[in-house]
């Protein structure tokens, strides 16, 4: 949500605790393609504010930031972007009436969250020289 440090040589995805459409996908046994989009970090820049605004992004589960792009309005640079999509991922399959609540449901839902931010991380590995950004590495936060 809130990225306060961060390094030139490091993407971020904002995936560790984001698992509701990996419930969604195994409840209603849809497939999820991974997708990573070189480039969009690239759109906007972001001003640096004080260290406050990220415990009170937490507090409100909400994202405080002032963004910019071209003349400083909210219009993105000119960037290429290039999509990856990898291959879908199916979800596990589950019994009648197991309930989303149950243990075994969450453990489902854990194990296949870690199966698709390793996806995405190998999607970025595999793909990041195309781009010209071998020094990068991908972070799940």
């Amino acid at each position: 949500m809130f990225v306060p440090t961060t390094h030139p040589n490091e993407e971020y995805a904002l995936l560790a605790r984001r698992k509701g459409f990996i419930r969604i996908s195994i409840k209603h046994q849809v497939p999820i393609v991974p997708i990573y989009v070189f480039g969009g970090t690239k759109m906007f820049h972001r001003l640096s504010l004080p260290n406050i605004f990220e415990y009170l992004s937490k507090w409100l589960k909400l994202s405080l930031c002032i963004f910019y792009g071209r003349y400083g309005l909210p219009i993105p640079f000119k960037q290429k972007l290039l999509y990856i999509m990898g291959h879908p991922l199916f979800p596990p399959l589950i019994s009648d009436g197991v309930d989303e609540q149950s243990e075994s449901f969450q453990k489902q839902v854990d194990e296949f969250h870690k199966i698709f931010c390793h996806e995405i991380v190998q999607l970025f590995e595999r793909h990041k020289q195309y781009y010209g950004w071998e020094h990068k590495d991908l972070c799940i936060i």
